[in-house]
């Protein structure tokens, strides 16, 4: 399967609405945090790596996954001692990578810069063997990124397309959108099954192709509910 270039993270390019508008406001201005540290949750697929990547973009900041904060070092921490600093898949390093945690947020905090964690759980949920980093997890404010609605879907469909090089019609959408499930990944899913179904059969991306593409994704959820 071939890979699709991820668009270019801009936070003019987040795609806003009543699912995130809380997190976006609060995200969107570290100088009034009540807190140096700030934590963005959501479903799987919601925009968490875009949203991160863009905040740290628009900050001149850093973002880092868990492997890349796991990596850093002492040295490479000191570096980010009071920067804008985003860390995406935070949940990853608690548990695995305490103490680089625990050592950003103080670093960080210490140096008036700002942390951005994201993840799909609430940091009171993390695990984690440190009692101190538990405590600051517990302590956390959080913004929460919502399921889509229609119109999101909507949205996220043409998205999702255009990044795949495909087009859906107006009629294409309007059959999909109240028929696909309100999730997030339900939408990549589709999107990955349709976009191997037109290089199968060499075919734009119709209404009947899009038709068979998710009765065949419905028929397989039914078989794996049946199976138990």
């Amino acid at each position: 399967m071939f890979g699709f270039p991820a668009p270019m993270a801009r936070w003019d390019g987040l795609l806003a609405g009543p699912h995130n508008a809380g997190a976006l406001r609060i995200a969107g201005n570290p100088e009034d945090w009540a807190t140096p540290v700030l934590c963005i949750t959501g479903p799987a697929k919601s925009g968490l790596t875009f949203l991160a990547t863009a905040w740290a973009v628009r900050f001149n900041g850093e973002c880092l996954t868990a492997a890349q904060l796991a990596r850093a070092g002492r040295r490479g921490l000191d570096a980010l001692a009071g920067r804008h600093v985003a860390v995406d898949d935070a949940d990853l390093a608690a548990g695995k990578q305490d103490e680089a945690l625990l050592s950003l947020i103080n670093l960080v905090a210490a140096g008036g810069g700002r942390l951005l964690l994201t993840a799909h759980r609430a940091p009171s949920q993390w695990r984690t063997a440190s009692p101190d980093l538990k405590s600051r997890l517990n302590a956390l404010p959080v913004g929460e990124i919502g399921p889509p609605d229609d119109t999101v879907v909507r949205a996220r469909l043409a998205i999702a397309a255009e990044r795949r090089f495909l087009r859906l019609s107006p009629e294409t959408l309007n059959y999909l959108v109240p028929r696909l499930e309100l999730a997030y990944d339900a939408v990549e899913n589709f999107m990955d099954r349709l976009s191997d179904a037109v290089s199968d059969h060499d075919r734009a991306p119709s209404l009947p192709l899009a038709r068979r593409v998710l009765e065949q994704i419905s028929d397989a959820a039914g078989d794996d509910v049946a199976g138990g």
